[in-house]
């Protein structure tokens, strides 16, 4: 990187925006408020050739406010692949990110990775050329392999989540094609396109694709008004302990419910994670005996609730006590 800059005037790239998971407006208002109280913004942002890579969001909010100081530094590629690269994996690096998200920028990661090697092998793409797959033709099997290798490795994934993601990012920009803004709501966490649905559309016909992204922001607004119905739903307190001090620590019933179905969700998300990355623990029956193995106590649990009555866990052997 070059010695940093202060308040220059920079571009911005559509595509390289896209890259980034928007903030939700309370994250951006959050943002502008802390940028504000400091009255300059602490964190660099990073550009390549005057055009940003990772800040977009703190240089629309340095923009509305005038008397905000900010610094750039310069990031040197050697083609805009290789920038798309960066942009992937620094997002990767600094989110906390859903199955789908994830999905995407490891996906494109990758096709940026391999469209970057194509570049240093003979074409070469500036920050004005469009990621088009397939412009510089096809990787052989033996770098593709390194680059999914070293994707993998990167992102902490199995090189068959890669090979999955790719997939479902080409899906993504295929729906995109056909409804546009369809990638940015799936990055902002609106909608959660399965991989089934992401590989139909890349294989699927038009007509077949249009219904499938139906579905799936169907989906996304059912999952979203059932998300408000839950808030406005209201049940009456119910004092849980008392502090040493005296103070009452109260929730709603309803928010027990909410907490809990919350729990179980991120724990579930957890499974998918572990079976998306290790694929085998299911496809092969001695990896899978031992995870239903496992996954017994959970039965038991369930059954003892069921029946109205919580177990017992033995601590020492780890099981419940029957």
């Amino acid at each position: 990187m070059s010695k940093p800059r202060v308040n220059p005037i920079l571009k911005i790239d559509p595509e390289f925006e896209s890259r980034i998971p928007p903030l939700t407006e309370e994250e951006f208002k959050q943002l502008e408020e802390n940028i504000l109280a400091e009255g300059s913004v602490l964190m660099p942002l990073i550009v390549w050739n005057d055009t940003i890579v990772d800040g977009h969001n703190r240089y629309k909010i340095a923009q509305d406010h005038p008397q905000i100081i900010y610094t750039v530094y310069e990031k040197d590629f050697d083609n805009r692949y290789e920038a798309l690269a960066w942009i992937c994996n620094n997002q990767l690096g600094r989110r906390n990110l859903t199955q789908e998200q994830k999905r995407v920028l490891i996906g494109e990661q990758y096709q940026a990775k391999k469209m970057s090697h194509g570049a240093r092998d003979g074409f070469r793409g500036n920050q004005h050329t469009h990621l088009v797959m397939g412009q510089s033709g096809p990787l052989p099997d033996a770098d593709a392999h390194k680059t999914r290798k070293q994707v993998a490795e990167k992102s902490g994934v199995s090189e068959s989540f890669v090979k999955r993601a790719d997939r479902y990012a080409k899906g993504v920009s295929a729906a995109e094609e056909i409804s546009p803004g369809f990638r940015q709501e799936v990055l902002a966490g609106n909608i959660r396109p399965t991989q089934k649905e992401m590989q139909a559309i890349v294989q699927g016909g038009a007509e077949e694709c249009r219904s499938i992204i139906d579905q799936v922001f169907r989906r996304g607004r059912k999952s979203s008004n059932a998300m408000k119905g839950k808030a406005r739903k209201k049940l009456p307190d119910v004092t849980l302990n008392t502090t040493a001090d005296g103070d009452e620590h109260t929730v709603t019933v309803d928010s027990a419910v909410q907490q809990f179905e919350w729990r179980v969700t991120r724990i579930l998300q957890g499974f998918d994670v572990t079976f998306e990355e290790w694929p085998q623990l299911i496809d092969e029956e001695q990896y899978r005996s031992q995870i239903v193995a496992t996954l017994q106590d959970l039965k038991e649990y369930i059954l003892h609730i069921e029946g109205g009555t919580r177990y017992e866990w033995n601590y020492e052997s780890r099981k419940i006590a029957l």
